[in-house]
């Protein structure tokens, strides 16, 4: 397990470094700079063992007066020393946490664009929040360990290395006497590694759990209030944050046990070899100088070999982070492009579904030997009860997934040979939960063909009867409608998204409901913008009031994810079957409700 782990540990670490190719000239500047600043920093303690060796206990070699003046150059020299390493320490400074930015703003691109690239079945297991605190906490983290880490690790490791060297020229037994911390230091450092790695990962997956459940409950604040159960939401989140909070200071106990625990084992290195070296002052083995320079080296040694601590554990959190995002990244698409994929030319509108079968991920088979065919301009409507396949069909014919067995043809093309950009780019889609985005009402509507002009956009509105609530806003067109369009009604909303899909001029439409918020007199002015607009161009409907569709020229009734009736709303009421009983159902239902 652990020997898995370190290849996993230097897989993760070795796929960050890929990230910092594209800015190899940031990266050679910052190490530069540390470098220079990491070798220079080891300039002073010999600068003082020469200074107290020579200069202040030094004997006749220099009168007075010029040990007074060697010391003042001395001075001197250390400070313009000190002031160059702050020069160089600014440099790598801005340098590195530039770069630490640009790391991040690269990675959640590519977290972003991956995420457009994967299927809906994706998103159907997955919690937005989560999804979310991929994005944001997780490429927080791993920013940290640009920033604070990566260029620390390698300044420590250098100043270990050149002070180690340093230490055995002056005194070889004084320094093995004080450095004999550090194999100790290596085995507690390993040991905490292994275990504090999966405690990480547990408690980032915690926190996406917090950061999901946020997302839920504040989408669904309505409803929350509505039921009173603001209460019982509260006792749920408080849970899930105190269960983060247990796993914390589980992770924080580690550290406090493994911190002091280096600190005692450096400390005690430090006394012992005080001691020792204070013994070969005595007896006049060594030079006050050398002492006095071990202590500073020794302090500049143990200082990163302390570090470790800190470190390590900004890698460990960040590793586990990344592990999580490369997580996303690794997830292949369900539905891609073919490697051959062509682009879909201009759509007549001929839309088949040939011998269709399909299932969802999870084994359900939701569509059985499917058979339609519409030619361009026809109005397709979809009926049957609810689970009946209406939806799962039209989720087809943009591909939004594949068969499992058939073909879905447009324009006697099957779509899995196209890219997918190609051929949505030609189909508009008015779902009955309507969603915008939180903007103005002209970001929303334009949304459906970003170069349209003003004048189109209008008219896409005026078509789809939202001029008249529109202009009647405080601010029209540039009016804020919120976050899912909160500050308009549902019937407003609709006529939005009509209004989207009009201004998408497409050649293929499909409308799940479109009318279903809207009031009598919006629905009447929006089914003759419909009229106009469903002319010379195929459309699906999937009708739960069976009243909107008598026009259309083949209703497909389903049950069970079977076609069982295939007519026109005469042809199918003379028939007596499905269609007819879920009409006069509905029929009566509406004379009950007037």
């Amino acid at each position: 397990m652990g020997g898995q782990q370190k290849r996993d540990n230097f897989g993760t670490f070795r796929r960050l470094l890929i990230f910092l190719q594209p800015h190899w000239k940031s990266v050679a500047l910052g190490l530069s700079a540390l470098i220079a600043t990491s070798l220079l920093e080891l300039v002073p303690p010999l600068a003082i063992k020469y200074i107290t060796d020579r200069i202040i206990q030094g004997s006749a070699e220099f009168t007075r007066p010029e040990r007074l003046k060697l010391l003042f150059l001395s001075g001197l020299g250390l400070a313009a020393l000190h002031l160059l390493i702050a020069v160089f320490n600014r440099v790598r400074s801005i340098t590195m946490h530039i770069l630490g930015e640009r790391f991040i703003l690269d990675l959640r691109r590519r977290l972003y664009s991956h995420l457009q690239k994967l299927s809906l079945t994706f998103y159907e297991t997955r919690q937005t929040g989560e999804i979310m605190s991929r994005v944001t906490n997780d490429s927080e983290v791993v920013e940290q360990f640009v920033t604070h880490a990566a260029d620390t690790l390698i300044a420590d490791v250098l100043r270990v290395i050149v002070i180690a060297v340093i230490l055995f020229n002056l005194n070889a037994s004084l320094a093995i006497v004080g450095l004999i911390p550090v194999p100790i230091l290596g085995i507690i450092t390993y040991k905490y590694s292994k275990k504090v790695r999966s405690l990480y990962r547990s408690t980032r997956e915690r926190l996406a759990d917090i950061n999901a459940k946020l997302q839920d409950n504040l989408s669904g604040i309505r409803v929350i209030k509505s039921f009173a159960a603001e209460n019982h939401e509260y006792e749920r989140f408080s849970k899930e944050a105190e269960d983060y909070f247990n796993m914390r200071v589980n992770v924080i106990k580690r550290w406090t046990i493994f911190m002091p625990l280096t600190q005692l084992v450096v400390r005690l290195g430090e006394t012992a070899m005080i001691c020792y070296g204070g013994a070969l002052v005595v007896m006049g083995q060594a030079s006050f100088g050398t002492i006095l320079a071990f202590v500073f080296y020794l302090e500049i040694f143990y200082r990163p070999v302390a570090n470790i601590a800190r470190i390590n554990d900004t890698i460990q959190r960040a590793l586990a982070a990344a592990d999580r995002i490369f997580e996303v990244l690794d997830t292949e698409p369900d539905l891609s492009d073919a490697p051959d994929a062509k682009e879909m030319p201009p759509i007549k509108g001929s839309v088949v579904l040939e011998n269709v079968y399909f299932k969802y991920s999870s084994g359900e088979e939701v569509l059985k030997d499917i058979n339609i065919r519409a030619e361009p301009g026809q109005i397709i409507a979809l009926v049957g009860r609810s689970g009946a396949g209406k939806t799962s069909i039209v989720n087809l014919i943009p591909r939004f997934y594949d068969p499992s067995s058939g073909r879905v043809l447009v324009d006697g093309i099957d779509v899995r040979t196209i890219t997918q950009q190609s051929l949505r780019k030609q189909i508009g889609i008015v779902l009955q939960d309507t969603f915008l985005f939180n903007g103005t009402v002209r970001e929303n509507i334009m949304y459906g063909r970003l170069d349209a002009t003003e004048d189109e956009m209008i008219e896409a509105a005026v078509a789809a009867h939202a001029d008249i609530f529109i202009k009647d806003m405080p601010n029209g067109y540039d009016t804020e409608i919120g976050e899912r369009g909160v500050k308009l009604s549902g019937g407003q909303k609709q006529r939005i998204a009509i209004a989207r899909a009009i201004l998408a001029n497409p050649r293929i439409l499909i409308l799940d409901e479109a009318t279903s918020s809207v009031d009598s007199e919006s629905e009447y002015f929006i089914h003759r913008a419909m009229d106009r607009l469903m002319q010379g161009r195929t459309t699906f409907v999937i009708a739960h009031r069976l009243s909107t569709i008598k026009h259309a020229d083949a209703i497909v009734t389903l049950e069970h994810g079977r076609i069982i009736e295939v007519g026109d709303h005469r042809t199918l009421l003379e028939r007596d079957g499905t269609y007819s009983q879920l009409y006069e159902a509905q029929y009566r239902l509406d004379e009950e409700l007037t």
